[in-house]
């Protein structure tokens, strides 16, 4: 690759001054005025004129319809600020309202789970049998005494009618 030196002149015009600028690859520096500054800057309190007096007296003076404007506007800024402050602490209120029914629900589904497996190894299938034929008085069905039939439709047994024997 070759490597581009050339010079690129670039002219601005600011003030009534031409500044020159040369362009070196990606650099751009800026060299020298052409002209020198002939009208020295001065600052704003030294400009001379009725008008421009009465302007900066107009723009740093505050009239009624301004002043209502900015009232009106600051009890807006106000009314939204505590609107705000408001939904954002009933918002805190509902997330902590809300884990609390959340751990309120975790230790009942524990105390549930805790019952159920109290139940489960309650039911004893022999305690069950021995209540039965030796409190209750049940016996076990003889051979006779057991009807079986087949079903004659395959959905569903209709239980008003009579069992076949």
């Amino acid at each position: 690759m070759k490597e581009n030196n050339k010079r690129k002149k670039q002219v601005t015009r600011k003030t009534n001054v031409d500044t020159e600028y040369y362009t070196e690859g990606n650099v751009v520096r800026k060299l020298e005025s052409v002209y020198p500054d002939l009208q020295p800057k001065t600052p704003d309190k030294e400009l001379p004129g009725k008008k421009v007096r009465e302007n900066k007296e107009r723009v740093h003076s505050m009239n009624f319809p301004y002043l209502v404007m900015l009232s009106v506007a600051m009890v807006a800024v106000l009314g939204l600020c505590a609107n705000y402050i408001s939904v954002q602490s009933r918002l805190t209120s509902t997330i902590k309202e809300t884990q609390k029914n959340e751990s309120k629900l975790e230790g009942l589904k524990n105390e549930n789970d805790s019952v159920e497996n109290m139940i489960a190894t309650y039911v004893d299938l022999d305690h069950i049998k021995d209540v039965a034929t030796n409190k209750l008085g049940m016996v076990y069905a003889k051979k006779n005494q057991v009807i079986t039939y087949e079903k004659t439709e395959n959905e569903y047994v209709r239980q008003f009618d009579e069992i076949p024997r």
